[in-house]
């Protein structure tokens, strides 16, 4: 299993890595809520020139909030940004999506065939979440078609959000082969 190569490497790390103590609050008061893709681990960081300490960082699948979690307090990405800005000190947000992003143009036939080779039937969760049909499903997975009005629809919801204060939101899109950010909504 993977787990025991991280716990073997973790002993090592620990026996030859002494971590300076550093406060919980971002030293840059910043907020960034970008995608969980695995490209972005590490490459993300470098490009924006952050080191440990710097940023609290927030990964979504897509950086993105679901159609369905748009509205209201459940919304875990809302709820995260609250705790940011309200115990930590965060005043500026940075909404990351990237290019070739697996949920744009996320596909039904994809997602429904992988769900049942792993057991899942997605009929059963498109009927217990209500979420009508397969593109319910998409819906609450978070699939778009278009990274750049993805980004700009999730910087709305969070300056529009009446749990959180007015703060500068911004919307950026980084490209993940050549690491090259590109403005697409300055707050």
């Amino acid at each position: 299993m993977r787990i025991d190569e991280i716990l073997a490497y973790n002993e090592g790390f620990v026996q030859r890595t002494h971590l300076p103590v550093i406060g919980h609050a971002p030293r840059k008061q910043m907020a960034v809520v970008t995608c969980m893709d695995c490209r972005l681990v590490q490459a993300l960081e470098q490009a924006l020139g952050l080191e440990r300490g710097d940023v609290v960082e927030l990964r979504t699948a897509g950086a993105t909030i679901s159609q369905i979690e748009r509205e209201g307090a459940a919304n875990d990405l809302i709820r995260s940004l609250a705790s940011g800005i309200y115990l930590l000190g965060v005043r500026e947000v940075a909404v990351i999506g990237h290019t070739q992003c697996g949920l744009a143009h996320a596909d039904a036939t994809t997602l429904t065939a992988s769900m049942q080779a792993l057991g899942i039937d997605p009929q059963k969760l498109i009927e217990e979440e209500r979420l009508g049909d397969i593109q319910g499903l998409l819906r609450w997975l978070g699939a778009f078609n278009d990274v750049h009005i993805n980004v700009r629809e999730v910087v709305n919801v969070i300056r529009k959000s009446p749990f959180l204060p007015k703060v500068h939101v911004h919307g950026l899109v980084i490209d993940v082969i050549t690491g090259k950010l590109e403005m697409v909504d300055r707050g």
